[in-house]
């Protein structure tokens, strides 16, 4: 269980916590490995790819080493394709919203409590999705990687989300995904529940305070402003 804590805001990170797009992305990244003849691990995706700074450098990396020397494009052009698969997979067919988003922020704004957005993702990318599934409403500060100097894992993007909401970042439950989320939002000094995908649940999330099966089991209106903190 969470510590008993006071907490008056809650940020939630967007990829693969509120909209799936961690599924695409590992579609699009299969499918530039099949272009190849080559199958990529799931695992391996989670490990070297999803959620990190250098991932998609990581992702070429791996490629090489699996076609052994085999020729292959540059990784600017390997970037180009990728690119392409994106425009395939990261469509609203395939990007949706997970189950129990709406429930929860209704839940959480009917508590009082304050919510945000902390993205590592592109302003342009973060308020298209939540134009998209008409989210924007429910936030009271959104934070992309673009208005940070240092994306995640450095905790700035929380920091700007604490402060936008002006809440102290102890004070505040950051939802996350990924491993290199939960570092941010600990490096930030937040309570932090990790809720891992179906394709990163075998990574470790010792760092988060919770981890959830998935975001409808996280019940954020036991977070009440004064009450103290917990999640079943």
């Amino acid at each position: 269980m969470l510590p008993a804590r006071h907490h008056d805001a809650v940020v939630f990170d967007l990829d693969g916590t509120l909209i799936d797009s961690v599924r695409p992305d590992f579609l699009a990244c299969t499918a530039l490995f099949a272009e190849y003849g080559l199958h990529l691990p799931h695992g391996v995706w989670a490990a070297e790819v999803c959620g990190r700074p250098e991932g998609y450098p990581h992702l070429f990396a791996v490629l090489r080493r699996c076609r052994d020397g085999g020729a292959l494009p540059g990784d600017d052009l390997l970037r180009q394709r990728l690119a392409a698969l994106w425009e395939v997979f990261m469509t609203p067919e395939h990007v949706r919203l997970l189950p129990g988003v709406r429930r929860v922020l209704e839940g959480a704004r009917a508590a009082g409590l304050r919510l945000g957005v902390a993205s590592s993702s592109d302003r342009r990318w973060v308020w298209r999705w939540l134009r998209h599934y008409g989210l924007g409403h429910y936030f009271d500060t959104v934070v992309t990687g673009d208005d940070v100097t240092r994306r995640k894992p450095d905790p700035d993007v929380y920091l700007a989300a604490a402060a936008a909401l002006a809440v102290e970042p102890a004070r505040c439950l950051a939802v996350e995904d990924s491993v290199t989320g939960v570092t941010a939002a600990r490096s930030a000094g937040m309570t932090v529940v990790a809720v891992p995908t179906a394709l990163t649940r075998s990574l470790d999330y010792g760092a988060a305070d919770e981890i959830a099966r998935d975001l409808s089991s996280v019940d954020l209106t036991a977070l009440e402003p004064g009450k103290p903190t917990r999640t079943p």
